[in-house]
């Protein structure tokens, strides 16, 4: 009988354990504290040129986990907000910011040239990357997004807003479409699913 009890306790423990190990080692969905994509998305295509010329592609950042956002240059709250935000989780990152890449996409092409995205974004982080480009190469990138933008009402030719979208986008090390977060979601929430993702 005492033998029979031992091996059933010895059975518990040894399951206990096994779960244990699984809870540790592989994240479930309900570890990430972000809008989860499930199943994940193969994250659509982004190419565009950026200031210097050369050419971007989001497929070309395999390997690295990348957090998208949309905005303007002349935004006056949101985008800074965010972009310092993105500033201060790849300083928490510590030596892992080398494996995570902030890209900043503008829904203003007409003010906001490659070079001054680009210039916008490095006063944040020298890392991040800043693109643009015609209302043409734009359109199908916002919209394989999601991205809402509208012109608010203009005071003149180059004094307006921009109502939009104000996600951050997770994309993994493989270019799947992973998690989003709303704007105002903790810095610490996004900070915890990338290093998560990063296990």
């Amino acid at each position: 009988m005492n033998t029979k009890v031992m091996r059933v306790g010895l059975g518990l423990a040894v399951l206990i354990g096994v779960v244990m190990v699984i809870t540790i080692v592989i994240p479930n969905r309900e570890n990430f504290r972000g809008t989860l994509y499930d199943p994940a998305l193969s994250a659509p295509e982004i190419e565009l040129t950026q200031a210097d010329g050369s050419n971007f592609r989001l497929s070309e950042e395999r390997g690295d986990v990348v957090l998208l956002f949309f905005g303007y240059t002349f935004c006056p709250d949101v985008c800074p907000t965010t972009l310092s935000e993105l500033r201060k989780i790849q300083t928490e990152l510590g030596n892992d910011a080398t494996k995570v890449q902030v890209v900043y996409i503008t829904v203003d092409p007409d003010r906001d040239t490659p070079e001054k995205v680009q210039e916008y974004v490095s006063v944040f982080n020298p890392s991040f990357i800043g693109l643009s480009g015609t209302q043409e190469e734009l359109e199908p990138v916002w919209k394989n997004y999601g991205v809402f933008r509208q012109i608010e009402e203009t005071v003149s030719e180059n004094s307006y807003l921009v109502t939009h979208t104000a996600r951050v986008y997770l994309i993994d090390q493989d270019g799947n479409l992973r998690l989003s977060y709303a704007f105002g979601t903790p810095t610490d929430d996004i900070l915890h699913d990338v290093q998560l993702v990063l296990q």
